[in-house]
């Protein structure tokens, strides 16, 4: 992803992040000649870059009138917008190394973990500096290299220097398409950059390719410099380049290594000579580093395995893809498993590289039949088969048949360090086939299960079949999980070595020997906590040489480099300092001969010649249109022997006025009036710490600029998902965690955009994590609720549930003989080390409820369905506590609505533990006949009952009804029955009262169950098929002879009558409105059964239909349940639907989701969010208001707010699936951690996050009113300031108005018409000279009254509310996108202008521009000819010129009514129903909707689920017609380009182009895209999902 700001740091605490997979997009591969209808020929091969956008911002930048001509390319200058972060303090012996490479060329030999990284940056600070300072005298620029030896290091080097350095930077990798760059973009990117990282490899190619010289480099950092040697490409750079340019050009080197000695050597001396000559640098190391933690080194001696015969599992699959050149490698990598580990791993890892290649194999075939498959393919797919299960999961860890000796020791290590609370344990390990096994075995055991979370790490590999591949995004996303304490173990190839950000550990095991001192060095430098253990297994010859002799000569080889480095004085730089060799110069400070001002954070200076055109560039950034030019006013006069001058700027500037002191020139006293209004300027804040403009245009793109995060996703986007706890609701627990339920700390919000909002009056004085509620009774609501609960609860004995905690053993039990070396303990079956007074983890004893009685409620669940033609017997739902009041809720049978309500009984009731008993397991054995599960689960784990009564649902029951007694009411009858679970075979001589309410079991045919249609007496076994049905006997003889030929069975009455059944069919999804398929009837599904063969179910028909039900029943309730906690843990002033519609997003497939009312909540949070800034701060305009606004009100922030309350836990996303539904804490003996996922998370977006907040204010509007959505607000953390309900925004007005000078004189109010004004208003205004501010345009020279532009601020988010709420009304049944359609219909400058001509407002507008008086003019005549040519019909006004200032005092007359109204909303509905509502109703409507073509074309690409797309807008100041280009990408792919004499009319015509092309070749996106490839994967699980 692009961006122009610094990649954020998420905190993901309760969440983990979603990457969405990469994608090989190839649309504009192929005919040259196809895509240039679309493309422009310099767009074809182009990319985005940080001046890319979204569409969101796009429009937001059309809303506001953001792209100006007269700036092209205006966002680039946020590029050169400092970032704040905060600096590294460099440590003495840091500050010593880096002032010795200021003088001379430097290895710097320092400690894995010491900060080499950090000397490279000051160094790179300090050349920056110095480029910069000779760029004044010199025209060729320089820049520097950073150099990294693996990939995975570029973008971990580029964020470390980019938090440290203001240097622009890059980090570029060969993924990126370098080797494809033109000559164009190497030119742009060095001249754009100051630093670039890149691997070394790119470095020397693009030197060797011309695209850079080594004069023009002025640094070149070698990260892991001990790499320079022989053809390495860090050698290579030094030989080929550096060495044959002249010495004067050469630029400064700067090497840093842990070790200046790689590979095998024989003369320590020798080697460190050798690396000084390829670097051209001396060797230097530091003697006043602390000492970090050592860690203690422990051998493990095992003895080498002798070589295995094949396995039996090796010789069947040879036999089988043997033969297959391409799959060798898969024969070598096993084998070695086979040899280093043990015949286990050799057959687990076929199992794994075999899966792997089956995938591909099914992917490539697209699920071919086995049979039709080539030959190969067809034999990958057999070994497959052959391979799974054939190495079990669970190995006996000890067992010399299964491993080896060496696998042995460190599986017992990996035991005893398993113990360690807080283990943070790397394996390194050679190959990377050996690295997937080691973590199948860990993974496989139980022994490791809940104590060690591995996974691994290796390099990239290649793409050959029966390689291991891994991205360095995945290298990453390993790392972050790591670092975050997900994973407490990894296993790494020697790409963990060097250099890659992994955190301390305290345990590092090196499987597989060292070959050379660096890798001793680097892989024991990961082991630096305290404590920390570094462990070795060394191959046991019994000879005494071997890996023992090598261990000894490298640990020799350490001491003497560094002896050798830190012992000479020509190389210690220490012992150079302390020879006083210190005659360093001090540059002398230059003295100028004029006035300066300077800004000590960035040593910024004005100038008396600079303030000039500074004081212009000013004037010409404050907000303003085309029809006034604000530039400052320069008056000059006589005084005494000299002059003085008067600057005046423009009424919307920070300064107004202020005069010079007397100078001896005139163009010395303009010089010195400009000097003294700029220091002013930027004393207030107008112009910032590098003097520039606080651009608003600027400003505002950059609050819409993307933040990014580690993984560089866009903060609050769609396409950013993380995977968050879905709670179950607190209601069915008998006692839940009142300490964790009461979490309320909840975390401030660290983001510096939303800092100031949050440092409010209210927030000093209370807790600043506490909302503030206004509506406090909620709260004491809330508690008296949880007493009630806690009453209710039964009384749990709590003897019974106790806890041994001592069965846990700590870091202490690692045993370590006197020599270092690990000896074995007792390794106890559990895993604890056995230890002297510590006993085994006892079994926690099982919980109880006690003996009873209980007191339970009752609630009967009232269907209201009239689409079955069988009976549907009422259902109770038995809860522990009694059911808060549910609405009413509509179910969908095949798309037919169906009413269920809940009934509850008006008092509780008891029953004994025996009766308990029974309904637990009659909810059990319902349950899973339905689920076709066998669920499990204590009793005192149950979270309800269910209790079949005695009446149908066709009966009326009315409720309430004293004489209902529950324990009278449940058919007792039928909860034994289901508990006995008989199924008698039929009585054939009482058919009629066998069959009656009965569920067949036709146990001829696979036991399938069936629905008792009707007897059909008419119809015997041998009776001939009927004609007119399509049956399964179709084509038999009889019935008879069909059961006889495909079961084997004779019938042995003939007399018996068939029975016509319906098949039942699964669980159905009766939340979906939409009705679905009907499930295809398999071939031998009957339609008649011979009751001979049948038995009768256990369940009754009618129970057994109920129970159909219930899935979908309880599934609703739960979310019920689950926002009435949300509602109150909130605070929230809502109806219980609403907040539900809130809470369910469109990826739940309900009737409904939060879309309509996130549309209403978005206009809310936007109309009030605007009334507090437009208090509070009084001296900002419109500009600087709406940069506030956004803050807080953009996704970003929204996002963020809902991650800190946790609204994910109350949140329904998942769609209903039978496969997943389950009563709570019911388990099956088959669940896996992955099976129950789908129980306990979902993922979310940050936008649909961020959406759910909006929707809760739209929910909250609608229940109560604009107080209730300014409460939620509040509640949500949006910032209110001392505001805590709709009466406070007047108070506060006053107060703030009170400290801002008087902003309107009364002689003002001679220059417009009162009266005039009120009467087209329809609105007495109490304060008039708000009326002359809101018609006051900035071209008024020396105004005695502000310009409109900040009651405009203001009305533009009062009409977007009124116009959302007026829609919402209008058309009730219409989707979010037809109402965002509608409202950009109405609201816009095009209509807006009408409406001000309509009302004769444009004739009391005050201005000075004889320009807006001939475009108002112009445009007044051309309505005036359109309505007379009858041409004004629907919105026939978009394609005219209007003049932007009449929507403006069409806005700002709005704002101002609502201010003098005292904030009360009621007065501008009445002028929103004069001047609005007319228009709106006879022009526009869904029937006359002009859609802007970049909405279509938005709003077709996300109802596709494509979420990357971008535009890049290519503006100049010609005026020609093709001069202003916009490109449209599609995943970083132009899609299609447009041009026109205008950017907006540019991006038209490019959107037009793009859903041309996406009509034109349907099949495009869905080659290309994978947004949303997670939910097509959802879809095709649940359609490859069988019918039983």
């Amino acid at each position: 992803m692009r961006s122009t700001v610094e990649h954020h740091a998420e905190d993901y605490d309760d969440a983990i992040p979603y990457i969405p997979e990469d994608i090989n997009n190839t649309m504009n591969e192929g005919d040259r000649e196809r895509l240039l209808r679309y493309i422009d020929p310099m767009f074809l091969d182009s990319t985005p870059d940080n001046v890319t956008n979204d569409a969101d911002q796009v429009f937001e930048q059309e809303r506001y009138d953001l792209d100006d001509r007269e700036q092209p390319e205006l966002l680039d200058d946020f590029d050169d917008q400092p970032e704040e972060t905060q600096m590294l303090a460099p440590r003495d012996y840091q500050v010593e190394l880096y002032e010795k490479a200021i003088k001379e060329n430097l290895i710097a030999v320092l400690d894995t973990g010491s900060g080499k990284t950090l000397i490279a940056v000051l160094l790179l600070k300090y050349m920056a500096a110095k480029e910069r300072d000779e760029r004044l005298h010199r025209r060729n620029t320089k820049l520097a290299f950073f150099l990294v030896d693996r990939v995975p290091l570029v973008p971990q080097q580029t964020n470390v220097i980019k938090a440290n350095c203001d240097a622009n930077v890059i980090g570029m990798y060969g993924e990126m398409g370098i080797d494809k760059w033109s000559e164009k973009k190497w030119k742009q990117t060095f001249e754009e950059n100051d630093v670039c990282v890149m691997t070394a490899q790119i470095l020397l190619d693009t030197l060797r390719h011309g695209f850079v010289h080594m004069d023009q480099i002025n640094l070149i950092i070698f990260d892991e410099c001990h790499h320079c040697t022989k053809r390495h490409p860090y050698n290579l750079i030094m030989h080929e380049h550096y060495q044959r340019c002249a010495p004067e050009d050469r630029p400064k080197i700067f090497g840093m290594t842990a070790s200046p000695i790689h590979g095998k050597v024989g003369s320590v001396e020798s080697s460190i000579l050798t690396l000084e000559r390829n670097l051209n640098s001396r060797v230097y190391t530091t003697m006043k580093v602390k000492s970090l933690n050592v860690p203690r080194e422990v051998s493990v001696a095992y003895f080498p395995a002798e070589p295995p015969e094949p396995t039996r599992l090796h010789r069947q699959i040879r036999k089988k893809i043997g033969h297959i050149e391409r799959l060798r490698r898969l024969f070598v990598t096993t084998a070695y498993a086979h040899e280093q580990l043990g015949s286990w791993c050799c057959d687990r890892l076929w199992e794994y590289l075999l899966r792997d290649l089956d995938q591909r194999v099914t992917a490539d075939t697209h699920d071919l039949p086995k049979d039709q498959l080539m030959a190969e393919d067809r034999a990958i797919k057999e070994a497959y088969e052959l391979a799974k299960g054939a190495a079990p999961d669970d190995p006996d860890l000890t067992s010399r048949t299964l491993f080896t000796d060496k696998m042995i020791k460190l599986l017992r290590c990996i035991s005893i360090f398993a113990t360690v609370d807080d283990l943070c344990c790397i394996i390194f390990a050679e190959r990377r086939h050996i690295v997937v096994a080691l973590n199948l075995v860990i993974q496989a055991s139980s022994h490791f299960k809940d104590r060690i979370r591995s996974d691994i790490m290796i390099g990239h590999g290649n793409s050959e079949d029966g390689d291991i591949t891994m991205k360095f995004k995945e290298q990453d996303r390993v790392i972050q999980r790591f670092r975050d304490g997900e994973l407490n173990m990894i296993i790494a190839t020697n790409v963990a070595e060097e250099g890659l950000d992994i955190q301390p550990c305290n345990v590092v095991i090196r499987f597989d020997f060292f070959h050379s001192l660096i890798s001793y060095i680097q892989s024991r430098g990961r082991a630096r906590k305290e404590n920390s253990k570094y462990v070795i297994l060394v191959e046991e010859t019994g000879s005494g040489g071997g890996q023992h002799a090598k261990l000894e000569d490298i640990r020799r080889q350490e001491k003497e480099m560094k002896i050798f480095v830190s012992e000479h004085p020509e190389r210690n730089l220490a012992n150079y300092l302390n020879e006083g060799l210190d005659d360093e110069d001090d540059d002398d400070e230059e003295d100028f001969a004029e006035r300066i001002y300077m800004v000590p954070s960035t040593a910024a200076t004005i100038t008396m010649h600079h303030a000039v055109p500074l004081v212009h560039l000013y004037c010409g950034s404050l907000p303003s249109d085309s029809f006034c030019t604000l530039k400052p006013v320069f008056d000059i006069y006589p005084a005494g022997e000299g002059f003085t001058c008067t600057l005046r700027l423009p009424s919307n500037a920070a300064v107004l006025e202020v005069t010079s002191e007397v100078a001896r020139t005139k163009a010395k006293a303009k010089r010195l009036a400009a000097l003294d209004i700029a220091i002013q300027l930027h004393k207030l804040g107008a112009l910032d710490d590098h003097l520039r403009p606080k651009s608003s245009k600027r400003q505002i793109l950059g609050e819409m600029a993307p933040l990014l995060d580690d993984q560089g996703q866009i903060i609050g986007s769609r396409r950013r998902r993380h995977i968050y706890e879905k709670r179950t609701p607190r209601f069915w627990e008998l006692k839940f965690d009142e300490e964790e339920e009461e979490d309320t700390n909840l975390k401030a919000e660290d983001d510096k955009d939303l800092m100031f909002a949050h440092n409010s009056a209210w927030r000093e004085e209370r807790d600043p994590h506490e909302p503030i509620s206004a509506l406090s009774h909620r709260v004491a609501a809330y508690k008296r609720e949880q007493a009630k609960e806690a009453a209710r609860a039964p009384v749990i004995e709590h003897s019974a549930v106790t806890t041994d905690t001592n069965g846990t053993t700590s870091a202490d039990a690692v045993a370590l003989d006197t020599n270092g070396a690990l000896v074995e303990t007792n390794g106890l079956p559990n895993g604890n080390v056995d230890k002297p007074g510590v006993k085994a983890e006892e079994e926690e004893p099982v919980k109880d409820i006690g003996p009873g009685p209980f007191v339970l409620w009752m609630t009967t669940i009232l269907v209201e369905i009239k689409y079955t033609p069988f009976q549907v017997r009422h259902m109770a739902l038995i809860t522990w506590k009694e059911l808060p009041v549910i609405p009413d809720i509509e179910l969908y049978s095949r798309g037919n609505p169906f009413k269920v309500s809940f009934r509850p009984t008006v008092s509780s009731f008891q029953l004994n533990r025996e009766a308990v008993e029974k309904l637990a397991e009659f909810t059990l054995s319902i349950t899973s006949a339905i689920t076709n599960k066998e669920f499990q689960c204590p009793l005192v784990d149950f979270p309800y009952f269910f209790a079949p009564l005695k009446t149908m649902n066709s009966e009326t029951i009315s409720y309430p009804a004293a004489s209902y007694v529950p324990n009278q009411a449940i058919d007792w009858d039928e909860v034994a029955q289901v508990i006995a679970k008989e199924t008698p075979a039929v009585d054939l001589d009482d058919l009629e009262n066998c069959v009656k309410d009965k569920i067949l079991i036709d146990y001829a045919d696979n036991a399938r169950r069936y629905l008792i249609q009707e007897i059909s007496k008419d119809l015997l076994p041998h009776s001939t098929i009927p004609a007119d049905l399509k049956i399964r006997e179709t084509g038999y003889e009889s019935f008879a002879a069909y059961y006889t030929e495909n079961f084997k069975i004779e019938v042995t009455r003939m007399d018996q009558p068939m029975v016509r059944v319906q098949r039942i069919t699964k669980v159905m999804n009766f939340l979906m409105p939409v009705a679905a398929a009907a499930p295809q009837e398999k071939k031998r599904t009957a339609t008649f059964v011979i009751p001979e063969f049948c038995k009768v179910f256990w369940a009754n028909a009618s129970v057994y239909q109920s129970a159909m039900l219930l899935p979908s029943i309880m599934t609703r309730l739960d979310s019920y349940l689950l926002i009435k906690e949300a509602t109150i843990r909130y605070d929230l002033p809502v109806k219980d639907d609403m907040i539900l519609e809130a809470y369910t997003t469109p990826s739940a497939s309900m009737a409904m989701n939060y879309e309509r009312l996130e549309t209403l909540g978005d206009s809310l949070l936007k109309f009030i969010a605007t009334i507090r800034l437009y208090i509070n701060f009084p001296f900002s305009n419109e500009g600087e208001l709406h940069c506030l606004r956004i803050r807080v009100i953009c996704n970003r922030a929204l996002y963020r707010a809902a991650k800190r309350l946790r609204i994910y836990r109350y949140v329904t996303s998942h769609a209903f699936n039978r496969r997943y539904w389950r009563p709570h804490h019911f388990v099956t003996s088959s669940d896996t951690p992955d099976t129950l996922k789908e129980l306990r998370e979902h993922m979310l977006s940050d936008k649909t996050l961020a959406d759910i907040v909006e929707a809760s204010l739209g929910a909250s509007y609608l229940s109560s009113g604009l107080e209730g959505g300014l409460h939620c607000a509040i509640q949500m953390q949006i910032p209110f300031d001392e505001i805590k309900k709709w009466s406070d925004f007047q108070p506060a007005y006053i107060i703030s108005r009170d400290k801002v000078p008087a902003r309107a004189e009364v002689k003002a109010l001679r220059s417009v018409s009162v009266p005039r004004v009120e009467e087209i208003a329809g609105y007495k205004f109490k304060t008039p000279l708000l009326i002359v501010e809101a018609l006051t345009h900035a071209s008024l020279p020396n105004s005695t009254a502000p310009c409109y532009q900040r009651l405009e601020f203001l009305g533009d988010a009062i009409l977007d509310f009124l116009v959302i709420r007026y829609l919402y009304a209008e058309y009730p049944y219409a989707d979010p996108g037809l109402i965002t359609d509608l409202k950009d219909s109405c609201v816009n400058n095009h209509v807006l202008g009408v409406i001000c001509i309509k009302n004769n407002l444009h004739t009391q507008i005050i201005h000075y521009s004889g320009r807006l008086v001939r475009a108002i003019e112009e445009f007044n005549m051309q309505l005036e000819k359109m309505e007379e040519d009858g041409e004004a019909v629907g919105e026939y006004w978009t394609e005219l010129n209007v003049p932007k200032v009449l929507s403006d005092v069409v806005e700002s007359m709005l704002g101002a009514v609502f201010v003098d109204a005292g904030f009360n909303l009621d007065p501008v509905e009445q002028v929103f129903e004069k001047w609005m509502k007319p228009l709106y109703k006879n022009h526009v409507t869904p029937e006359t909707l002009k859609i802007h073509p970049l909405r279509k074309f938005t709003t077709d690409l996300q109802r596709l689920g494509c979420e990357s797309f971008m535009l890049r807008n290519h503006t100049t100041s010609s005026t020609a017609a093709d001069s202003q280009k916009c490109v449209i990408f599609l995943h970083d792919k132009p899609l299609a380009t447009g041009a026109a004499d205008n950017i907006k009319a540019a991006r038209r015509n490019a959107a037009t182009k793009a859903s041309l092309r996406l009509e034109e070749d349907p099949d495009l996106l869905a080659k290309i895209c994978n947004c949303s490839i997670i939910s097509r994967r959802n879809k095709k699980h649940e359609d490859d999902d069988d019918d039983e």
